[in-house]
């Protein structure tokens, strides 16, 4: 689905309310929480940080600069996020950023997710076609298709937006210098990677004992496997597998996972000394902010944030409304006022969650000083 000045405004050369430009993009490949790839005009790949002197100048064609995860430093990108939160958060992935110069592109590719390409500053053609060979060209790191014949072409301009679906070709050109495009992509979860999860989880609750069979008789037929015995340990290996109730649960942990290069950095400040402190911080007037980078999952009976996960079933109804729609919150409005703060403040078990989360830097105080 292409779109035509979805960002009417972007079609001026000045920033407007684009959330990253240039600059940034130099400042950004220079931090090592983020994955930056240079990709050459020959496809060969060099991973970041990088310093600005390690690149070459914009004027050089057939380069581009690759800065993925952007929204888990830069707060102007997670909040244009914001624009594609028609889906559950657990689907939207990141703000990826490329800046290119003249003719730079990384080749034809498929990717396994939605992406929305939309082009912030420059030109930038993208052709694309939903018939191709799979085949990838060898001793590549960039998985580039080996042959590709587009179907499509649209040349794209500051505020244009391209939609792709999982399983579409496509390869983008820079027409000119200072291409940049921002790729905004959806997770696709792997459910192999959450049974795997869920069966290791699982078996880490269970003690493992030593096998008895007291009933075991003796037998004139060695090689013939008594009923009992295969039944007994089948029993045994299938109390091993865990429940729907258990998979459901691995399932909410990890699609609150983290991106792979996400570190949270445990807070400092006084309110760590002890709860008290922190409660205190809540009952006059403090407020809670969530920090960039974490995923928060919410159901009717559990929560989960960044990998940590929180069954509320036992808790009573009013107790597991406050606390989903604290997350809820959080997740979507990345802040908790002063209101909700003294509430959460003035129930014992509802603060022990929210002083975990604190103490693991998934969420921080906010200033006083610096709160609107």
């Amino acid at each position: 689905m292409l779109v035509r000045g979805a960002f009417p405004h972007w079609q001026s050369k000045e920033r407007a309310d684009r959330p990253i430009d240039q600059e940034d993009v130099f400042k950004l490949a220079e931090r090592d929480e983020l994955s930056v790839r240079f990709v050459d005009n020959s496809y060969s790949v060099r991973h970041g940080p990088f310093r600005r002197r390690q690149l070459p100048s914009l004027k050089k064609p057939g380069w581009t600069i690759l800065v993925q995860q952007t929204n888990t430093l830069w707060p102007q990108a997670e909040a244009f996020l914001d624009h594609f939160r028609f889906v559950p958060n657990c689907r939207l992935d990141d703000l990826m950023v490329s800046l290119a110069s003249d003719q730079g592109g990384i080749g034809a590719h498929v990717d396994s997710y939605d992406v929305f390409l939309i082009q912030a500053f420059g030109h930038r053609r993208w052709e694309i076609a939903e018939t191709f060979r799979p085949e990838l060209r060898p001793d590549l790191d960039l998985k580039i298709l080996k042959t590709f014949k587009p179907e499509a072409s649209y040349d794209m301009q500051p505020g244009d937006l391209l939609y792709l679906p999982p399983g579409v070709a496509h390869r983008g050109i820079a027409l000119g210098t200072g291409c940049m495009t921002y790729s905004v992509g959806f997770r696709a979860p792997n459910r192999l990677e959450v049974a795997d999860a869920s069966f290791m989880a699982h078996l880490s609750e269970l003690a493992d004992s030593p096998w008895q069979d007291p009933w075991l008789e003796s037998t004139d037929s060695p090689s013939r496997l008594p009923k009992r015995l295969l039944k007994n340990m089948t029993d045994q290996v299938m109390a091993c597998l865990p429940t729907r109730e258990h998979i459901e649960n691995q399932v909410i942990a990890g699609l609150s996972e983290p991106a792979p290069m996400v570190y949270f950095t445990p807070p400092t400040g006084p309110c760590t000394k002890s709860k008290v402190r922190f409660r205190t911080y809540l009952q006059t007037g403090g407020a809670i902010y969530l920090c960039l980078g974490s995923r928060v999952v919410v159901t009717d009976n559990q929560v989960a944030i960044n990998g940590e996960f929180f069954e509320l079933s036992s808790l009573a109804k009013a107790q597991r409304q406050r606390v989903g729609t604290g997350f809820e919150i959080l997740g979507e409005q990345r802040l908790l006022d002063a209101k909700y703060c003294n509430a959460i403040a003035s129930d014992p078990v509802i603060l022990e969650i929210f002083f975990k989360i604190y103490l693991a830097g998934f969420i921080g105080l906010l200033e006083k000083n610096k709160r609107s």
